[in-house]
């Protein structure tokens, strides 16, 4: 059987999924709270190395919250794809950055499912 290939603009997805844009907000929320937080007992700190601490659990803290948040969505997104692909009978899926020439491009009918 011959391959099918599809491909799909995964940042033309994530702009036009609610779920993502609702997910950002909260992200931007928790890291401007996290780093107000982080920013007055770092300026009480006079310790370099607590102070390096402070940053690092920062960021730490940052990506956990970003990975709890997205990691449903981005599996929702994945699912939506297969969906899709399987549908149009696409056997191959790659991200469109990896397409020079030619594929199926599924990314309207990705962004359309995600909406239902």
């Amino acid at each position: 059987a011959e391959e099918k290939v599809g491909f799909v603009d995964e940042m033309a997805v994530l702009q036009q999924f609610p779920k993502f844009k609702q997910a950002q907000q909260q992200i931007d929320a928790i890291g401007k709270k996290k780093s107000e937080a982080a920013k007055a007992a770092f300026d009480k700190e006079t310790d370099e190395k607590k102070k390096a601490n402070i940053v690092q659990t920062l960021q730490l803290e940052m990506r956990e919250e970003e990975a709890k948040l997205m990691n449903p969505i981005l599996k929702e997104i994945n699912e939506t794809i297969a969906k899709v692909a399987k549908t149009k009978g696409i056997t191959i899926v790659l991200n469109k950055g990896l397409v020079y020439y030619g594929g199926i491009d599924i990314t309207n009918d990705v962004v359309t499912a995600l909406k239902r």
